[in-house]
């Protein structure tokens, strides 16, 4: 997919102003991002669309060009999903949302009956509790490394204002949430798909071992309680529209193609 002209906006969330980018024509596609990440992200997915689409890629709250805020919250980011789609969401967009960015679209979704058309998740939104013991987590973040990676990531506009103290409670909130997950699936009414990655958190280390099969234990339990749901998965790890753009891509377009077949 390519366009000459992309509009670029600035959405008001209360204090907080998301930086909003809208380019194309056709099935509009909203895309939703994970903790950390920025609209950035799905710059090589979206060239490698094939179909005809009106692309909407915002920022949340602390995240590249949108402005920081208080309040870092799971249900915060959930309120600028929200301000975004009143908006600029129009005839029952499809949602392709990774990582976090799942959890906030089935639940956006769940809260709006019939505002939806679909929702393509990508490695996020499995009833699945990840954190175990929360100072292993908190070492993690303020790990030297992990901090100057923060700050590469800043120089090349991906980066994100979040202290290592307030990514810890969010992604403890987002834990916690998903305890309740298979309900929130319930409540849907539009299409869903899931693409996985099979080796979400890499494949080095004990701690990755024991993510992965968190994983696909949530994995086997949504399938188990919702066997229609149609579940993908790709050899990869997490970050997967930075690693597999062209299949994403692909997934997307076959997504939208069903959609309109079944609507």
């Amino acid at each position: 997919m390519s366009s000459k002209h992309t509009q670029r906006s600035k959405v008001s969330n209360g204090d907080v102003k998301l930086a909003v980018s809208l380019t194309g024509k056709g099935q509009q596609l909203i895309f939703f991002n994970g903790l950390g990440a920025t609209q950035a992200i799905w710059k090589s997915v979206i060239r490698h669309l094939t179909g005809q689409y009106q692309v909407v890629t915002f920022d949340f709250r602390g995240h590249g060009k949108a402005t920081g805020a208080k309040d870092y919250s799971f249900d915060s980011f959930l309120t600028d999903a929200e301000a975004v789609l009143a908006a600029w969401g129009k005839d029952k967009p499809l949602l392709v949302a990774w990582s976090m960015g799942a959890d906030l679209a089935i639940r956006y979704a769940a809260a709006h009956p019939g505002s939806v058309g679909g929702i393509l998740i990508i490695d996020g939104a499995l009833p699945a509790q990840l954190i175990d013991d929360p100072e292993e987590v908190k070492r993690l973040l303020h790990n030297p490394w992990m901090r100057l990676g923060f700050f590469a990531l800043g120089l090349i506009g991906m980066g994100y204002q979040l202290s290592p103290d307030e990514q810890l409670t969010l992604n403890m909130q987002l834990d916690a949430s998903r305890k309740l997950i298979l309900q929130v699936y319930e409540k849907l009414d539009c299409p869903v798909e899931l693409i996985l990655a099979s080796k979400t958190a890499g494949e080095k280390g004990a701690y990755a071992s024991r993510i992965n099969m968190l994983w696909l234990a949530a994995a086997e339990r949504l399938a188990s309680t919702y066997p229609a749901l149609p579940i993908h998965w790709l050899e990869s790890i997490h970050q997967l529209p930075l690693k597999k753009p062209v299949e994403l891509a692909r997934a997307i377009d076959d997504f939208s193609r069903r959609v309109k077949r079944e609507g």
